[in-house]
């Protein structure tokens, strides 16, 4: 820590729209890693406590940001401070727990085994309570298993410095700085490799558009709507924003549940949903497994009493929407850095990710969860991301940050949708390539309990393959999933309240 104090160097980063948009939020994530070496019988061999430690504080001398505090200027502007004379350093802990591994695999790996601080850990990382100026921007848990046989690490990162690719990125940076202090005892002159992480939101102003002819109508209205309410929101400082909204978001009502499908099973979807595409079109895993999603929520949710309510209580608050009361609104997560041409795009880690909103019709929506079917609703989200182009990007980057409530007017207004779903597709993202030295983990997973009705894919360790559909949905709306003949079909098998 007293070489990172040394090394940090005074600054503000002023925070993009993006990262206003999802300020309020936290990424948690579970790694779960297996002692599989039988004469690894001390914690020296595995993943060595010192180790961890003196390597994650190495870490943050290329994520300084994270020993930051979030503030707003005058001119309601939002920016991390990083003072060198008061740091706000994460929270780090390393504890150790009377569960073995086997136990905790055996119970499907139920967290509520884990020591209570870990669950609190976890329970402030996932409803934002942390998310106000005094808030830690990082915190990070480790809980090292009875009989050294294993490690469950919790990682979570204020969303508002970060995206799930820049999450993803201090991971693995950690686990490499960890890998080459171990490998050092051995090899005094190995040099730890260097890394350019870009946190400069310089990025942003490189690509922006003044006009807005490639943007979507339900985009282009939202950003010109403001409102009382809105400029009212926009003008709180983030800390105050911030708990308003974690008081708004249902957390008590949240479950946690992932299904677990084959991958044989998506490919042949795929093959049977591409027989219906149009001419000279071409799905994406993308589109298919977004346009699946949109169908098994958005069903869910017409069917589920409750979902009303909080809708109506939604609509009493941000007003109503223009669209009709049964439609859906898919917000499809896309990654925008492969999609600009900037030299700082695969280094930048901050916010470079948006979603596109896909409204679908009730009728689509309702209908069978057939191949046919699903192949419509897909259309609608291959043509929403394909225009997702560098104009589009660059139309939107400067929409969001035009004026000081820009950004505000897309959170508030797309809250106004009834049924509104998120899915993220993060299959191809390298979690099972994280390696602190003791091999990757045998268990990944995130932990949302903030906002209902949203979806990741996620990839499954190799040794299980396919995809982990993980959802935080409201526990009514989870009932009704697991009715659903269609869908239930296709999954292999099912944990609820992960």
């Amino acid at each position: 820590m007293d070489e990172f104090k040394a090394a940090v160097e005074s600054q503000d980063i002023p925070l993009d729209g993006f990262d206003q948009i999802v300020s309020s939020m936290y990424i948690p994530c579970y790694y779960w890693f297996e002692n599989t070496n039988a004469s690894d019988t001390s914690w020296i061999k595995f993943m060595p406590p010192e180790t961890l430690r003196l390597s994650f504080y190495r870490t943050l001398q290329d994520f300084p940001i994270l020993a930051g505090r979030f503030k707003t200027d005058k001119d309601d502007h939002g920016y991390v401070e990083v003072n060198k004379n008061d740091l706000n350093m994460p929270l780090y802990t390393d504890t150790n727990w009377d569960v073995d591994f086997k136990k905790i695999r055996d119970s499907g790996f139920d967290t509520k085994l884990l020591p209570y601080n870990f669950q609190e850990a976890c329970s402030i990382a996932s409803a934002s309570r942390f998310a106000t100026t005094s808030a830690k921007l990082g915190i990070f848990h480790i809980c090292r298993l009875k009989d050294f046989s294993g490690v469950v690490m919790l990682a979570s990162i204020a969303h508002g410095i970060v995206d799930g690719y820049g999450h993803l990125a201090f991971i693995n940076r950690w686990a490499e700085v960890s890998r080459w202090m171990q490998e050092c005892l051995a090899k005094s002159e190995l040099e730890l490799p260097t890394c350019a992480f870009v946190h400069d939101r310089a990025i942003h102003k490189d690509y922006k558009l003044d006009d807005t002819d490639a943007l979507d109508d339900m985009t282009r209205k939202a950003a010109a709507d403001s409102s009382s309410l809105i400029r009212f929101f926009s003008r709180l400082p983030i800390d105050k924003r911030n708990r308003i909204f974690k008081s708004m978001a249902p957390s008590k009502n949240i479950v946690c549940c992932n299904f677990h499908v084959r991958a044989q099973t998506i490919r042949d979807l795929c093959e049977s949903a591409q027989e219906y595409a149009p001419h000279g079109s071409k799905y994406s895993f993308n589109d298919v497994v977004s346009a699946l999603m949109t169908m098994v929520i958005g069903q869910a949710i017409r069917k589920n009493a409750q979902s009303k309510v909080v809708s109506k209580m939604k609509s009493s608050l941000f007003g109503v929407s223009d669209s009709k009361p049964d439609d859906t609104l898919a917000a499809v997560a896309v990654n925008m850095r492969s999609r600009i041409d900037h030299p700082s795009s695969k280094d930048f880690v901050g916010n470079l990710s948006f979603v596109r909103h896909v409204l679908c019709s009730q009728a689509l929506v309702q209908a069978e969860n057939n191949p046919e079917n699903i192949a419509a609703v897909a259309t609608n989200i291959r043509e929403a991301i394909s225009a997702t182009d560098k104009k589009y990007i660059g139309q939107l980057n400067s929409l969001i940050n035009r004026e000081s409530d820009s950004y505000m007017r897309l959170i508030t207004n797309f809250r106004k949708y009834e049924n509104i779903l998120t899915i993220s597709n993060v299959s191809k993202a390298g979690y099972y390539a994280v390696d602190f030295g003791a091999g990757i983990p045998r268990l990944f997973r995130p932990t949302f309990r903030v906002s209902s009705n949203a979806i990741f894919i996620m990839p499954c360790h190799p040794d299980i393959g396919g995809y982990d559909f993980v959802m935080a949905l409201e526990r009514s709306v989870a009932g009704v999933v697991v009715q659903d003949k269609h869908w239930m079909h296709m999954v292999d098998s099912y944990d609820f309240d992960i």
